[in-house]
């Protein structure tokens, strides 16, 4: 996992989510260097403004346990609030990646809040890739 922020936040996000040894899987990035060599979307209308966003949460309120993810993390969230250390990466938005040594077998780029990969399905690609 790749996220934004400084290392000693990343430590304490990994305990507060109670992840075992998710230190070991947790690449911190507070200069925004993995998200700028991906070009992630990025910027306040993307986040907030985009059509998708909307569409995103209503795929979430319509499928059988749509809401379920969203509400664990919800639910941990509010205790879990950490400003990134530049005021411009709290509007980037994420993506989800499978490589392969150099190869990419898969790229999803968020296209606005809410709007990411099914986990699931990247699991089982993931372990399908790792086996191969």
């Amino acid at each position: 996992m790749v996220s934004i922020g400084k290392p000693e936040i990343g430590k304490e996000l990994v305990a507060h989510l109670g992840l075992t040894n998710g230190q070991d899987y947790l690449f911190v990035d507070p200069e925004n260097a993995l998200y700028d060599d991906l070009d992630l979307n990025r910027g306040v209308k993307e986040t907030f403004f985009s059509p998708s966003t909307p569409l995103a949460f209503l795929d979430r309120f319509t499928s059988q346990d749509g809401m379920k993810d969203l509400m664990e993390v919800l639910g941990k969230w509010n205790k879990a609030f950490y400003i990134p250390p530049k005021r411009e990466q709290a509007f980037n938005q994420g993506g989800t990646f499978i490589f392969d040594g150099s190869n990419t077998v898969f790229a999803h780029y968020d296209e606005s809040t809410g709007a990411h990969a099914k986990v699931q399905e990247v699991v089982e690609l993931a372990i399908k890739t790792a086996q191969s």
